[in-house]
């Protein structure tokens, strides 16, 4: 069970990027678990997708990491009674930490367990400035192990430039991928199959 933990700032796109990934595993006849933290960039549901497999669930938690990791837990074992996936998207928003939720997941009696942390950002409105950066995206970008870039379409070269060169200073080790989601670009179909892939 590929298990991948999506964190971003409201507006980068998760929500959306999850239905793209929807689509592209439903049409290889994947089984798919997706939990969404607080409300989505857009609405998805399980009629947002004409394939058989799919799941979806959205969870309201108070910003308690403990209670969110026990949320996240418990609704994955509860999906997972009726359909064990073979992919699941958990999108967080806010203040949560992938690695916590990571750690709380890791112990779950699933075959081939895996764990990929992934960060968005929106390339038009996120800051290239580490100091102006709150700590928790700054934490999440370290955890991270692998940041796309997305929205290249909304600003100039030198805003992607900057930002890449920052996210390598906070974290040297990600791996980073630029792209728009939305013109379905070679950089994000690169992307996308880097995330299912096992």
């Amino acid at each position: 069970m590929r298990t991948i933990l999506l964190c971003g700032l409201q507006g980068s796109g998760k929500t959306s990027l999850i239905g793209k990934i929807g689509t592209y595993l439903g049409e290889r006849s994947k089984k798919l678990a997706i939990i969404i933290i607080g409300e989505g960039d857009t609405k998805l549901d399980e009629n947002s997708f004409p394939f058989e497999g799919i799941s979806i669930q959205e969870l309201s938690v108070d910003c308690v990491p403990c209670s969110l990791r026990f949320a996240v837990e418990k609704t994955l074992k509860e999906m997972a009674e009726k359909s064990v996936p073979e992919f699941v998207f958990i999108e967080l928003e806010g203040t949560a930490f992938p690695a916590q939720i990571k750690e709380s997941l890791e112990h779950m009696p699933f075959e081939d367990m895996s764990f990929l942390l992934v960060y968005l950002i929106d390339a038009g409105t996120f800051s290239s400035e580490i100091n102006k950066l709150p700590k928790f995206i700054i934490t999440q970008i370290k955890e991270s192990e692998i940041i796309g870039i997305n929205k290249i379409d909304s600003t100039d070269e030198d805003k992607v430039f900057s930002i890449k060169y920052m996210l390598e200073a906070i974290n040297p080790d990600v791996s980073i991928f630029e792209f728009s989601a939305r013109d379905d670009d070679e950089g994000f179909r690169k992307f996308l199959e880097t995330l299912v892939s096992n």
